[in-house]
């Protein structure tokens, strides 16, 4: 068991690295060519669309991950009636995006930059119901596939957009064609990996399954607006300028955290069983990795503090080095994150998952106030200390609730 969760975690933990590594290549060219105040336009939209891909998905992907990983012979019925309500999701999605957009009194260019780039939500959502499923079976190789050619794509036709140099609104199409074309591989080989695809509106099942995975909606929601909180509210409070510095600097912390969360991945399955028939391995599992992921975290956190200047301006050149005490700041945070990406495996297995729902809010709303307070009075410096009290809260609240159900 243990050799295929480390096997598990090399191939997530690989394709997570190519695929940021591309991203990240990807992110510094756009940096260069499209200078500091639309860099953060540019970001300002992938974040506020990225925030509702767990709209999307509804909690219905954790869903998955424990029924398929327990009763692996229900995989083309429930494949079958997801996929549909998965299609309903992803248009309610898309259509909060633009709602929220106009009640926030976005610019009526800002509102058509997000019309565009939403619509990467329905590939992107298709692609990741079927990793959700060959994940469930512990076959991770095929979401590695999906991270890394979902980038190369987005890499290959954006930067062909740029080197022609097309408007902004034809850069973000990049990363809806990218999207497409891999989920219309995924869809072309999905019978040979074992994946039956079917079309079954089932409104029973899908109340019935809404019901069990609302509570992981919740959590997903929650957990995805917390973290992109500070960027949205430095596009808010502050413009597209402070956001092209702040988003430089937080892309190292959106790059790097995809690393724990593979683990915490690879977990799940397991943790899944165990949590039903041994909690005292579990414990110990969940020890050992906590342990693991702070010395994973290490040698980023040291990097990031002592040469914040140095990178910004090999990475991004001299117009983002303003952004280098935000870096060292973001990079202390490093270690919160890192250890904050395991607890979700226990806590959405467990019988009292619900339960944890109103911790999960107060955390979310500690970051929200942090960055209410910190941002108008210390600009981007303030949203960094936002993020490290948000995850300094979290730290105690999450393995607070995790002692409590390993426990009982």
């Amino acid at each position: 068991m243990i050799p295929k969760i480390a096997k598990n975690t090399v191939f997530l933990s690989v394709a997570q690295i190519a695929g940021r590594l591309i991203g990240f290549f990807y992110f510094l060219l756009l940096a260069r060519f499209l200078g500091v105040a639309t860099f953060g336009i540019y970001n300002f939209t992938i974040a506020f669309v990225y925030n509702f891909i767990p709209v999307a998905d509804f909690g219905l992907e954790r869903l998955v991950l424990r029924d398929i990983s327990r009763k692996p012979e229900k995989t083309s019925f429930y494949l079958a009636r997801l996929l549909p309500l998965r299609l309903f999701l992803s248009l309610g999605a898309y259509l909060l995006v633009l709602l929220l957009a106009l009640v926030l009194k976005q610019p009526l260019r800002q509102i058509g930059y997000l019309a565009i780039f939403g619509l990467f939500i329905f590939p992107y959502t298709f692609t990741y119901l079927l990793t959700s499923f060959l994940n469930a079976k512990e076959k991770m190789k095929y979401m590695a596939l999906a991270v890394v050619c979902g980038q190369l794509a987005v890499f290959v036709i954006g930067i062909t957009f740029v080197l022609l140099k097309l408007p902004l609104a034809i850069i973000f199409l990049a990363g809806v064609v990218g999207q497409l074309m891999v989920a219309l591989f995924f869809l072309l080989k999905a019978k040979s990996w074992g994946l039956s695809l079917g079309w079954v509106v089932d409104k029973k099942f899908f109340l019935k399954a809404l019901s069990q995975s609302w509570a992981f909606a919740v959590l997903l929601i929650l957990a995805v607006f917390y973290i992109r909180t500070s960027l949205i509210l430095v596009g808010l409070l502050k413009g597209g300028y402070y956001t092209g510095l702040y988003s430089s600097a937080f892309k190292f912390v959106e790059a790097t955290i995809l690393i724990p969360q593979s683990l915490a991945l690879a977990l799940f399955p397991l943790s899944a069983r165990l949590l039903l028939k041994d909690k005292k391995r579990l414990e110990k599992i969940y020890q050992k990795a906590l342990v693991v992921l702070f010395l994973f975290a290490l040698p980023f956190v040291l990097v990031l503090g002592f040469l914040p200047r140095l990178i910004i301006s090999l990475a991004y050149g001299q117009a983002y080095l303003p952004a280098a005490p935000v870096l060292a700041l973001l990079g202390v945070s490093l270690i919160l994150f890192f250890l904050n990406a395991l607890p979700g495996n226990i806590i959405q297995n467990s019988p009292q998952f619900k339960k944890f729902l109103p911790w999960a809010a107060l955390n979310f709303v500690i970051m929200l106030v942090f960055c209410l307070i910190l941002i108008p009075r210390y600009s981007i410096i303030g949203a960094a200390w936002a993020v490290i009290g948000g995850e300094m809260a979290g730290l105690i609240i999450n393995n607070l609730f995790v002692w409590r159900i390993l426990k009982k």
